[in-house]
């Protein structure tokens, strides 16, 4: 397959504002002729792709920037709709030069590599690596028999790389979702789309880039809000959501109507994914919950965290005895006490989690007015007090969570079985002890 599917675009794929034939026809050359459209592959909000060949034949992948509603074909020129609308046109331009240079900056065999990029027909192109996958989303929807416990951790390990080489580059990718992985039939997995990636270093406050920034279900809440620093963390929160999709089917829900439960006081509606009877790595559904945490400070603050703690599991697991794994949703049926175990972790190290909602746009585009609508009602705290300054109220609860994670000794609960305290247990600590299972195995405990 190729990447993005093997299908010609439907008219239903266009975005709103982008009129039917506005893509480059076959057999169109661009360059000289040194590149040669085949078809054009998905229509999104701030771009066309393209299937083409390059002077070698060699397949290529060619992104055209034509931001929907933005900018009109003619003739094969783009232009702006209208002049009160070219302005804006040329920060979607810049935007669009940018990602070339954060793809042409991430070598890393995870990203898809840049051959060229250059300007024509008054707006500008990238050629890049043709991919032969499937995005992530797709294989979800049509493969799912695919996503094997095993094949999902081995996608996790090969996310956690590419994120940790790009975030070490100071780049944030900040649209992490099922569509933009690729995933061949060898298992190898590819990040693509790096229209909306900032500098981790410099904060990007161009309007355009915070409105490509935002993808509901997915982006972090700090993505909503211009005045709030965009970390790492956010893809890592956006990670967590792929694959919560992955595993059930759906992606969580807006990350602002999950604020403001939390703000309030009010019980996180959403259902943490260790515990319920998925045929999945108990470990990898715990770090999944920790990564989706609302509060940014009780999150992995790496990618290198996130797998670090993968890896603390599984050497466990390599020391345990040959009793094989239960899967967590037996070590529950006694007495139900998992639950308010798992419920006492998310307490502590979670935050907050919410069920899913199924994702409805297939194609890549601005966010609808309605996706702000959240914002529109008022931020309150737990005693219904309105929230007027959102950053320092996050300051505040950062700040109380790292209180909690270096409290002095005095301060620490009752020592363990194993003589630590519950903050100074590692990670696959408490998760033996979530499952009821015994010091240096995974294994559950058999009374």
């Amino acid at each position: 397959m190729l990447p993005w599917g093997n299908h010609a675009v439907p008219q239903d794929n266009l975005s709103a504002g982008q009129e039917p034939g506005c893509e480059l026809p076959s057999g169109f050359k661009l360059l000289q002729g040194q590149y040669q459209i085949e078809r054009p592959l998905i229509s999104g909000g701030f771009g066309i792709t393209y299937l083409a060949r390059d002077s070698l034949e060699r397949r290529v992948v060619i992104k055209e920037c034509f931001p929907a509603g933005l900018c009109r074909r003619d003739g094969t020129d783009v232009k702006p709709e209208a002049m009160g609308q070219a302005k804006a046109y040329r920060t979607i331009l810049r935007a669009f030069l940018r990602e070339a240079q954060w793809l042409a900056k991430s070598q890393h065999p995870g990203i898809a590599q840049v051959h060229q990029v250059f300007k024509e027909n008054q707006t500008a192109y990238i050629a890049m690596e043709c991919i032969d996958g499937l995005d992530l989303l797709t294989v979800r929807e049509e493969q799912p028999e695919r996503l094997t416990g095993a094949v999902l951790k081995q996608i996790l390990d090969q996310a956690l790389d590419v994120l940790g080489c790009i975030h070490k580059l100071g780049i944030l990718h900040r649209d992490i979702s099922p569509d933009n992985f690729l995933l061949d039939k060898q298992g190898k997995l590819t990040l693509i789309d790096f229209g909306a990636a900032c500098g981790s270093r410099g904060k990007d406050s161009s309007g355009a880039s915070a409105v490509m920034a935002v993808k509901d279900g997915y982006s972090a809440h700090e993505l909503y809000q211009p005045e709030l620093p965009h970390r790492p963390v956010c893809d890592l929160y956006a990670l967590g959501a792929t694959f919560y999709y992955l595993i059930t089917g759906e992606a969580p829900p807006h990350s602002q109507l999950r604020l403001q439960a939390v703000m309030a006081g009010d019980p996180d509606p959403c259902k943490p994914l260790l515990g319920r009877a998925w045929d999945v790595d108990p470990a990898l559904l715990a770090t999944v919950d920790v990564a989706l945490s609302v509060l940014p400070a009780e999150r992995f603050q790496s990618a290198q965290d996130w797998a670090e703690a993968l890896a603390e599991c599984a050497e466990t697991e390599d020391a345990a005895s040959p009793e094989p794994v239960q899967a967590c949703s037996q070590a529950a049926e006694p007495d139900g006490g998992l639950v308010a175990a798992i419920a006492d972790l998310v307490a502590r190290t979670n935050g907050s989690l919410t069920p899913g909602q199924p994702r409805a746009a297939r194609t890549v585009q601005a966010p609808p007015a309605s996706c702000l609508e959240p914002q529109a009602q008022p931020l309150v705290n737990i005693f219904g007090e309105p929230v007027t300054d959102l950053e320092a109220w996050l300051q505040e609860e950062d700040a109380i969570a790292r209180r909690r994670k270096n409290a002095p000794a005095a301060e620490h609960p009752p020592a363990a079985a194993d003589g630590s305290t519950e903050q100074q247990q590692s990670f696959a600590g408490r998760l033996r002890k979530i499952l009821g299972r015994r010091p240096g195995s995974l294994a559950p405990v058999r009374n």
